[in-house]
């Protein structure tokens, strides 16, 4: 459907009566969200998962079109309005609990309810807690050199900035680097294939890395954020994730008065891969609690 402008692809799942629950994905979009999840949670609510403009099925953006987190959050906003819904429960993932953070803040009246799941909130915190795991595998792998970089960003004394480009640190590790999104490794390649047999073209595929252009705002920390939080809320952890660091889940704990936290004992970022059952039945249960 076309949203401010631009054709949004959307997929809704569920009774058109039941609570719905906008997904809010992160960077490479919600294809396997909505694979593992959609016929679970469309038993108890109304899931509504757009790719954000750019990523995937939807337009991809055009040379110097604009496309940062505002006016992502003007189209969740001109979706809500476009569908007739009032309000509703949002669930962001990864980078899309970043963005899931503002839009609760700035829309109150449009929101009943925010769930976070693997929340990326300050690329800082994340990034000073990765980087010593990433300097350990490097040395695994005899590359001395990178593994002193590592150390070398995680203590620097400035906050550190897209500028700094740790994201290549990750993907130099290759294999090893996505292997650190899963409790259990063996399972990667399970996740893997779900993609593979999308039917998508490489160059809807390339679209999912659209949003690399917003890195620069994630390193703007939401944590001080979390204390205008209105709605209830929860917080979704994998026990292995590296995405959501402690100093944040503690952040959270500490300024989200009557915030919960669940924590996936066999889950790494993607629960709702990892642990499908328990995490469907629990977003199910948060979202009809707090219908609005």
């Amino acid at each position: 459907m076309e949203i401010n402008g631009v054709n949004l692809f959307v997929a809704e799942y569920g009774a058109a009566t039941a609570p719905p629950l906008l997904f809010i994905h992160g960077h490479g979009g919600g294809y396997h969200y909505q694979q593992f999840q959609a016929d679970l949670l469309a038993k108890r609510v109304r899931l509504i998962a757009p790719d954000q403009r750019g990523v995937l099925r939807s337009d991809p953006v055009g040379p110097g079109e604009r496309l940062d987190l505002d006016l992502l959050l003007e189209d969740f906003e001109a979706l809500r309005e476009r569908l007739g819904i009032g309000k509703w429960a949002i669930l962001g993932h990864s980078a899309g609990g970043n963005y899931a953070v503002e839009y609760a803040v700035r829309h109150p009246d449009s929101v009943s309810a925010v769930i976070f799941d693997c929340p990326c909130w300050d690329f800082d915190a994340n990034d000073r807690f990765r980087l010593p795991i990433f300097a350990r595998l490097y040395d695994e792998l005899g590359d001395h050199e990178k593994a002193a970089e590592c150390r070398a960003l995680a203590v620097l004394p400035r906050r550190l900035t897209a500028e700094d480009k740790t994201y290549e640190l990750a993907w130099g590790l290759g294999a090893r680097f996505q292997d650190l999104s899963f409790h259990d490794p063996a399972r990667r390649a399970e996740f893997e294939q779900v993609g593979q047999e999308a039917g998508f073209s490489e160059e809807i595929w390339a679209r999912g890395m659209s949003h690399l252009v917003t890195v620069a705002e994630l390193y703007n920390s939401k944590l001080e954020r979390l204390k205008e939080l209105s709605q209830p809320s929860l917080l979704i952890e994998g026990i292995d994730d590296l995405a959501t660091d402690p100093v944040s889940v503690d952040a959270y704990r500490n300024n989200v008065p009557g915030g919960r936290v669940v924590t996936f004992e066999r889950s790494g970022h993607f629960p709702h891969f990892e642990e499908p059952i328990r995490y469907a039945e629990l977003v199910g249960a948060f979202v009809n609690a707090h219908a609005g």
